[in-house]
């Protein structure tokens, strides 16, 4: 079975340099994965499925979480950028790029 991608990049402003001593909570359908801010690509199933990312901070493990659903064809990938904003208990920004055909070889 063919799978497709998704990318998922999280950034935060230079200027909220205390943010990279902390890593970053990535969710794809309620599996979380804890990794640092940067760009991280995981192979899913085709179909749609279900973005989140967080952060902890204080009291609470999902400070600036927000989340996005996704189609993902067999054999693209698809973008996600999230970017932390400056006030950490109001969601991040969450955004989808186009996906990313994969090439392929035609043979005449």
């Amino acid at each position: 079975m063919e799978t497709g991608q998704i990318e998922v990049t999280t950034s935060h402003s230079p200027f909220a340099f205390i943010y990279g001593f902390f890593k970053t909570t990535i969710e794809i359908d309620d599996h979380a994965e804890r990794r640092p801010w940067g760009t991280h690509t995981f192979d899913v199933p085709p179909g749609e499925h279900t973005v989140a990312v967080s952060y902890p901070w204080l009291f609470t493990s999902r400070a600036g979480r927000n989340s996005v659903t996704v189609t993902v064809r067999a054999g693209e990938t698809t973008r996600v950028a999230y970017a932390a904003g400056p006030v950490r208990y109001v969601p991040g920004k969450i955004t989808i790029d186009d996906p990313i055909p994969t090439a392929r070889v035609v043979k005449p």
